[in-house]
């Protein structure tokens, strides 16, 4: 998976845009404060092996156990992995409700353990499927509360009732990472319970992932035995600083945190109502939201900068971290908002206004036929979907190119503009091309956005079949060859924005270069297949990330219709 943490760029962009990450849970950025805790604790805790007993200690008065009931770890997956070793291994079985966080899978299969994911009613503690599962085999009993990836916080009476139903033997393995922001911490009433080890983190609510400090929490025995599944010095000396200082000194700041979010992730269920979600309630800093097109939400906001998360089984949702600040907030309003109503349409010109099969396309095959090089339409589409396509003259080049014919560029555009514009003896392709949408769509979309044609073609051309086609006067804006760099380079759509006075838009483009442009531009990216567009050029505008790719066709694919 590749991840983008701190800018989101084009190649062609002059400068890369910020990025809000909201694909994780981290919290906000720890305090300055940080740099003079270390400060203050010297080099000496860079040459020492660290002793974790302080901070279980501390650990331990935090969450109103005995110190005895805690082990500190690398971070939760530790937790999770040594309870695995423990307990599971070839020939043993791990019973869990799935969705669930997918470490949790991946420590039991290091075993060799053996999986048994249960399809359960979300928020509901499966009890009776749970019970029905456990064997002779079964070694591990796993659950999330809050849960991620969903969001929903099981009972705690529920759990009770579970553990107390397992027999001796099975620990029940409860993974709290997200605790703190839930409605009720129930560690207490489950330390009561001798098979129950639960999974505790300083990753999420207090801000400290790269720590990568977490905690086992449980009956003094089962701690004890989880001590021997891993090594004695599990923490680095910073780690093991800061995070002691963080809960000597840092409670307040960790609660005013988690009301913020707790406050946040309303606010935040209601942004995906109002945007077309069907958002899951949430105990966690999170909000995993149902959307008809959840492609199109999370590429539509990648391509405006802000990153959030698709889960692997659970096609139909988006998941979108708590914005950590007022400031986040306001950004992944206008973006969600942009999504279902921009202030702008840019529009390509070709293959998405204009029919050029028989125009600039066959340009392209005349061009090149006259240096005796024959190309088919697949051919051309192939060309059309590379990078660096979005200027016809230059694709005729290249093609020449590729079968070895050396000329200029300058020559290979003085045959295309023949073929196109005409000569004396020969009128020119251009006669051929024809409006692709419907006026009355054009109309009707003028009345409710501002419109924009954004076209590598010369502003002669451009005009010219504006002019032509009659639909020249719902246009606000024409921005061509001769106004800035071709697409992809971002400029012509920030050009077009400026002129039209718009904070957000959608452009409509026929190229993987029109859709990287627009990524760029933060701008949503609308792929359109253009007339006679086969799968090549289909799954280019998707591999490109296009938000949503539909058909050139009078109606525009449908894209508007209410």
């Amino acid at each position: 998976m590749i991840s983008y943490r701190s800018t989101l760029a084009s190649p062609a962009a002059a400068t890369p845009r910020p990025v809000l990450d909201l694909s994780m849970n981290e919290g906000e950025p720890p305090p300055e404060e940080c740099i003079e805790v270390l400060r203050r604790a010297g080099t000496g805790v860079l040459r020492e092996y660290g002793d974790p007993k302080p901070l279980e200690e501390a650990y331990a008065d935090y969450m109103g156990v005995a110190p005895e009931c805690v082990l500190a770890t690398t971070g939760g997956d530790d937790a999770i992995d040594r309870v695995c070793r423990a307990y599971l291994g070839p020939g043993r079985r791990m019973v869990f409700p799935t969705p669930t966080f997918y470490m949790t899978p991946a420590y039991a299969r290091m075993t060799r353990g053996q999986l048994v994911p249960l399809q359960y009613e979300w928020g509901t503690v499966p009890r009776d499927q749970i019970l029905d599962a456990v064997d002779e085999t079964t070694g591990l009993v796993a659950v999330i509360s809050p849960d991620n990836p969903t969001g929903r916080e099981f009972p705690t009476s529920a759990l009770l009732e579970l553990a107390r139903a397992l027999p001796d033997r099975v620990p029940l393995m409860v993974d709290m990472a997200y605790a703190e922001f839930g409605d009720r911490d129930p560690t207490r009433d489950l330390l009561e319970c001798p098979n129950v080890l639960m999974i505790r983190t300083m990753s999420k609510c207090w801000c400290l992932a790269g720590l990568r400090t977490g905690f086992a929490v449980g009956p003094e025995d089962r701690i004890a035995e989880l001590r021997s599944f891993g090594g004695p010095y599990p923490l680095s000396g910073p780690a093991l600083v800061l995070a002691l200082d963080a809960l000597r000194n840092g409670r307040a700041r960790m609660r005013r945190f988690v009301s913020y979010v707790r406050a946040g992730r309303e606010r935040l269920a209601e942004l995906t109502r109002e945007t077309g979600g069907d958002p899951q309630p949430s105990s966690t800093n999170f909000v995993l939201a149902a959307y008809p097109d959840p492609r199109w939400v999370f590429r539509g906001l990648n391509a405006q900068g802000i990153l959030t998360r698709r889960i692997d089984g659970l096609d139909g949702h988006v998941r979108i971290t708590v914005p950590r600040n007022d400031a986040e907030f306001r950004r992944l309003d206008a973006a969600m908002r942009a999504l279902v109503r921009p202030d702008a349409l840019l529009f390509d010109m070709d293959g998405v206004l204009a029919d050029v099969r028989r125009s600039y396309r066959a340009a392209i095959a005349s061009a090149c036929a006259s240096f005796g090089v024959r190309v088919s339409p697949e051919e051309i589409e192939a060309a059309k979907a590379r990078d660096g396509a979005n200027d016809d003259w230059a694709v005729t080049h290249r093609l020449l190119a590729d079968a070895g014919v050396a000329t200029t560029l300058a020559e290979a555009t003085a045959r295309f503009e023949a073929a196109y514009q005409g000569t004396d003896a020969e009128p020119g392709l251009r006669r051929h091309e024809r409006l692709i949408p419907r006026r009355e769509l054009l109309a009707d979309l003028a009345s409710r956005f501002k419109l924009a044609v954004v076209t590598g073609r010369p502003r002669q051309d451009a005009e010219r079949f504006l002019e032509d086609h009659g639909i020249g006067r719902f246009f606000g804006a024409v921005v061509c060859r001769e106004d800035a760099p071709l697409k992809p380079d971002p400029a012509p759509l920030q050009v077009a924005m400026e002129r039209l006075g718009a904070g957000s838009a959608w452009m409509l483009g026929d190229t993987p270069d029109d859709v990287r442009a627009a990524q760029a531009a933060g701008v949503v990216p609308v792929g359109v297949a253009s007339p006679g567009a086969g799968r090549r050029m289909r799954e280019a505008l998707d591999a490109a990330s296009a938000a949503r790719v539909v058909d050139a066709d009078p109606s525009l694919g449908g894209l508007f219709d209410e």
